[in-house]
């Protein structure tokens, strides 16, 4: 027999043999359990947390389950975390911000951050007719949803809101600022308030298919917590939370070759001018010169996320160097 085939007659065997293994692609709650883990603790918003607990393993399907649990943080205070994981992939983990007590140990319930669970909720209509028939002429493939900025924040919005009306009370208001997309997944901050009183900053992730539907995706609250409700549960003080960010110092340069310099605090230079510059909340601000709006939205680790907008509608992101 020549050698090539002898060597592939042998490689064949081999696989056919590790497929017929039991354990040869074995996946189990431990393997769920340490993947999620790792995938929270290599997570650099999530690098006050640690001494996992608690930890329980769901399966939702082959190699795919849902993993919870509680973390630490450095006061010692227990916070939720959960992973969903498709297929021996974590596709989605976060760790809520609001301290667990002891009651609310006994429940599952997710406070203060939320996953977007896999077509969960995604195929309810807007309620908008205009946005119900974008989604329907994507859905036969006329055009891309992905040249289409306002219908992706609409239906990353619409599915949030879904989201935060089950889990934490009926939303009167939710604003997406500043979004950014790359490939298929659109990212940024924005801010909800509820229609019992209070409101808060969240950062957000939605990740959508081929068609433009939400299919994935995550938020998270931002900073304190500014609900009323604090001063209504009697007794206890709240947490001051975590300190509000504020403008960093960078440089970055913008498309159509102008350079942005912006000192701590502001303001900010467009090629070495200096432009109007405004704080529109704690994670927001806006700088205008040279016929460029630069919309400078601050990340949960305290990095800027530049936008443009220039003359004839001209859009696009920023490159910052530090």
């Amino acid at each position: 027999m020549p050698m090539s085939k002898r060597l592939n007659s042998v490689l064949s065997m081999a696989v056919a043999a590790a497929m017929a293994s039991p354990t040869a692609f074995a996946y189990d709650q431990t393997d769920a359990i340490e993947d999620c883990q790792s995938k929270i603790f290599d997570d650099s918003q999530y690098s006050r947390y640690s001494g996992a607990h608690g930890v329980t393993a769901q399966e939702t399907g082959r190699r795919s389950y849902n993993v919870s649990g509680l973390v630490k943080d450095r006061d010692k205070k227990d916070h939720r975390f959960n992973c969903r994981i498709d297929h021996r992939e974590v596709v989605s983990w976060n760790v809520s911000p609001e301290v667990v007590s002891d009651s609310d140990k006994k429940t599952a319930a997710l406070v203060g951050a939320g996953v977007l669970g896999l077509a969960l909720i995604a195929a309810a209509a807007s309620g908008d007719k205009n946005h119900d028939d974008k989604r329907s002429a994507y859905d036969r493939g006329e055009n891309s949803p992905f040249d289409d900025m306002g219908y992706l924040k609409q239906e990353c919005s619409n599915e949030i809101r879904r989201h935060l009306d089950r889990d934490h009370g009926p939303v009167r208001d939710l604003e997406l600022t500043y979004p950014h997309l790359r490939d298929r997944t659109l990212t940024g901050n924005g801010r909800v308030s509820f229609e019992r009183g209070g409101h808060r900053d969240l950062s957000f992730t939605c990740e959508f298919d081929r068609r433009g539907r939400v299919q994935d995706g995550h938020y998270s609250y931002l900073g304190r917590d500014d609900d009323d409700r604090m001063g209504r549960t009697g007794g206890g003080t709240a947490s001051s939370g975590s300190a509000k960010p504020k403008l960093p110092s960078f440089n970055a340069t913008c498309p159509g070759g102008v350079e942005v310099h912006a000192d701590e605090g502001g303001p900010v230079y467009f090629n070495g001018k200096e432009t109007q510059f405004k704080k529109l909340n704690d994670n927001y601000f806006e700088a205008t010169g040279s016929n460029i709006t630069l919309s400078i939205a601050i990340n949960p680790d305290g990095s800027p996320l530049l936008t443009y907008t220039g003359k004839h509608g001209a859009h696009g992101v920023c490159t910052v160097s530090n």
